[in-house]
């Protein structure tokens, strides 16, 4: 009787012991966790500015590199009985595809430290927002830019051999200020705002390429948002987006303009481009017929 009530004993608080083990357990798992989230913290990506339509491009597979995989120039591409070639016009996207922007007051300092420390060129700028006080005056928003690692030295080769176009989804009262400060030598022979750009069934927010030439074949568009593109899918370069996350990005000038430079020797870019990204396919994927 006695051996029955001592086991009664370890039945009744094993129980407790058990629960205080699970306990202990979870509390160091919470705290290994939380030194794991400070860590990687700065590494995260803070919310970006949206000044455009959503690009769902989560299942898009991002730009392959492109300076091995290109193929040959076809013998119609050069300079032939029909004169000169015309030159390419590249129009560029500029949200996460030049720069990346955050509210300011939103940066936390180690992302700027981290920037600092990456040789990231960043500034601050004051911008107008589409929004009113009580009063009707426009609100006045304060936004931190960084630019995409070669920024400057990709757009004063690309503007030697091709016609540059700065087209955003952005409004114009944020967008303009920004590329005043990275176009100070006015490459950009053009600059396109939110305005410019249509709705259609699939997409709002698209940048229809015939607003700037009716002629395709020597226009090319640079965009991380390959919706944005989707009325001319053969003429779309999509590219990775950027963030201030990302302080060895290469993109711009080993990825992006050496296929640009290959480019400009085609006499139509859209048959390189369907081989390179099969845009069409992709679309049709997301729901998008062809036709569109």
């Amino acid at each position: 009787m006695g051996e029955l009530t001592l086991t009664q004993c370890d039945v009744v608080y094993s129980v407790p012991r058990t629960q205080q083990a699970w306990r202990a357990l979870l509390s160091w798992f919470g705290f290994f966790f939380q030194i794991f989230y400070q860590i990687i913290g700065v590494f995260a990506h803070y919310p970006l500015l949206s000044f455009s339509s959503s690009s769902d491009s989560s299942s898009f597979e991002p730009v392959p590199a492109v300076d091995q995989d290109l193929p040959p120039l076809r013998s119609s591409s050069a300079a032939g009985d029909d004169g000169p070639l015309q030159k390419l016009t590249v129009v560029l996207d500029l949200n996460e595809t030049l720069v990346c922007a955050y509210e300011t007051s939103s940066v936390p300092a180690t992302l700027r430290t981290q920037a600092i420390q990456a040789g990231l060129n960043w500034f601050e700028m004051e911008c107008l927002c589409s929004d009113k006080d009580a009063e009707g005056i426009t609100k006045t928003s304060y936004v931190t830019v960084f630019e995409r690692p070669g920024l400057k030295e990709f757009l004063k080769q690309l503007s030697e051999f091709a016609d540059l176009v700065l087209f955003t989804a952005g409004l114009e009262g944020y967008a303009r200020p920004l590329v005043d400060r990275i176009d100070s030598d006015n490459l950009f022979s053009l600059r396109l705002y939110r305005p410019s750009t249509i709705s259609t069934e699939h997409r709002e927010h698209v940048k229809d390429l015939t607003c700037i030439s009716k002629d395709l074949c020597r226009i090319v568009i640079v965009d991380n948002n390959p919706f944005s593109f989707l009325l001319q899918p053969d003429n779309g370069i999509p590219c990775i987006s950027f963030s201030a996350g990302q302080p060895c990005d290469t993109q711009l000038l080993d990825v992006i303009l050496p296929l640009l430079k290959h480019l400009s020797a085609e006499k139509d870019v859209r048959h390189v481009l369907y081989e390179q990204f099969h845009m069409p396919e992709w679309f049709q994927k997301q729901g998008i017929p062809a036709s569109s």
